[in-house]
């Protein structure tokens, strides 16, 4: 009896022990996250670049293309100048739809009718205004503008990545990836509904992420702590990360992308916000059809990544750049 007694309490001294060291652990991490001193993307931020990577996959650039998962750029700018014919209205409007996209805030009724809303690029507000006022100050609703100015436009205005900081780098990989993988769900949702994104998604979203990856010579995954697929499931200090923009988002603020370097590597993390057309498979029972949620229980059984609302944190974007 005192033998059990003895190995019992060892066993608890043991798990005690354990539990404690995890959460010093990842109390530290977090201590460490928030008195990070690293670098914080850039405030000068180039609008062209920005749409380059992230808008005119969808948005084509060129004013006479035929509109496939979204409205050409030029459309765009043609129908926000109508409404807003100052460069500081303007610029408002495009911040404030970049922010937060949703049918509420679209003035391109007609496009989210035939698209769907667009994803949250989780944009700042610096960088939302400078996609506004490079809009507003170019010629890209003119006809001609893609064939005459668009190369000389690339070539004055896109840095190469490695002359950017790691973190400005990170974001680009990342986001160059979500505009990618986003036009393809789009495309799917317009043409085979919910159920069939769900379907592409299941299939090949890791194989376009490793290919953007393998592009870029970096290493891309997206991590959540509510994941769907068990690959996604963040480990610890991914989990701190994630808890730490939850809690900025919470607060109000806006959520501060970051960097942690180990050994000869660079790792980046920058927030996956989540709205309307992210209901449709990560909302509730009020936004996801049956079929559909009854497609995620059959390819994913032990899925947790349901019962979001919008502007929630759904997860990280996760970019490891070799120093």
């Amino acid at each position: 009896m005192r033998t059990k007694l003895v190995l019992y309490s060892f066993i608890i001294f043991l798990l005690t022990s354990f539990l404690l060291s995890c959460g010093d652990s990842y109390d530290q991490y977090t201590e460490d996250l928030n008195n990070n001193d690293e670098e914080t993307l850039t405030e000068d931020h180039n609008g062209f670049q920005l749409l380059e990577t992230s808008c005119f996959s969808c948005h084509n650039p060129d004013a006479n293309a035929s509109a496939v998962t979204a409205p050409n750029m030029a459309e765009v700018k043609r129908v926000y100048l109508a409404q807003h014919e100052s460069e500081e209205d303007f610029v408002d409007a495009i911040t404030s739809f970049l922010s937060d996209p949703s049918k509420e805030k679209a003035i391109m009724k007609d496009a989210v009718e035939n698209f769907g809303v667009m994803p949250n690029m989780s944009f700042g507000k610096a960088m939302s205004e400078a996609v506004g006022r490079y809009l507003y100050s170019s010629t890209i609703q003119d006809s001609g503008w893609y064939a005459n100015s668009y190369a000389l436009e690339k070539a004055k205005n896109l840095k190469d990545p490695s002359e950017m900081s790691y973190l400005d780098r990170g974001f680009q990989f990342a986001m160059s990836t979500k505009s990618v993988l986003g036009k393809n769900l789009k495309g799917k949702i317009n043409t085979e509904g919910t159920d069939g994104a769900l379907e592409f998604c299941n299939l090949n979203a890791f194989h376009l992420t490793d290919s953007m990856a393998t592009e870029f010579g970096v290493k891309i995954k997206r991590v959540s702590d509510k994941n769907r697929n068990p690959n996604n499931l963040a480990n610890n200090d991914e989990l701190a990360i994630i808890q730490s923009f939850k809690e900025q988002l919470e607060k109000g603020e806006e959520i501060t992308s970051t960097t942690k370097e180990m050994d000869n590597v660079v790792i980046g993390y920058y927030p996956i916000l989540t709205n309307d057309m992210c209901l449709q498979c990560h909302g509730t029972s009020k936004e996801i059809k049956p079929s559909t949620a009854e497609l995620i229980k059959q390819k994913y059984p032990n899925d947790k990544g349901i019962g979001y609302g919008v502007n929630q944190l759904r997860g990280i974007w996760v970019v490891e750049m070799q120093k």
